[in-house]
């Protein structure tokens, strides 16, 4: 069966509690935007199972090791969702803002591929590939 409405609102949700979480220092959440087993492959590395992906977001919300990256809010649109009602693939691009005194710069426009799946109800990422486009 094809997706449904509600699973590309349900999709965009994951997207957007995926960005909060990222963005807030919510490690917890962040983990749990994926799969047990999902993956993140990005500019900084690849992480592989919650653990992993958990220990991340922890490291990324400190300014020690992704310095370039704190206080960035991830800004994505134009999603595209295509697949059925257990898995689907997704395209969106990304912008990645870091907020200044004067105003802000933008430190990423990319895109991101994404495979998500439905685990007991709920679109979770299995995997998610960052680009930069530049």
């Amino acid at each position: 069966m094809a997706l449904t409405n509600d699973d590309r609102v349900e999709i965009r949700d994951l997207i957007s509690r995926y960005n909060k979480a990222i963005d807030t220092g919510d490690a917890d959440g962040y983990a749990n935007t994926f799969t047990p087993d999902g993956q993140f492959i990005g500019i900084v590395g690849t992480f592989n199972g919650r653990d992993e992906l958990r220990a991340f977001a922890e490291a990324y919300s400190t300014e020690e090791q992704y310095a370039e990256f704190y206080s960035a809010q991830h800004w994505v649109t134009n999603v595209v969702a295509d697949g059925d009602a257990d898995e689907a693939t997704v395209f969106s691009h990304i912008q990645m803002v870091k907020p200044l005194p004067e105003g802000g710069t933008i430190l990423l426009v990319g895109h991101y591929d994404d495979i998500v799946r439905k685990v007991d109800g709920q679109w979770l990422f299995a995997q998610r590939i960052v680009a930069s486009d530049a």
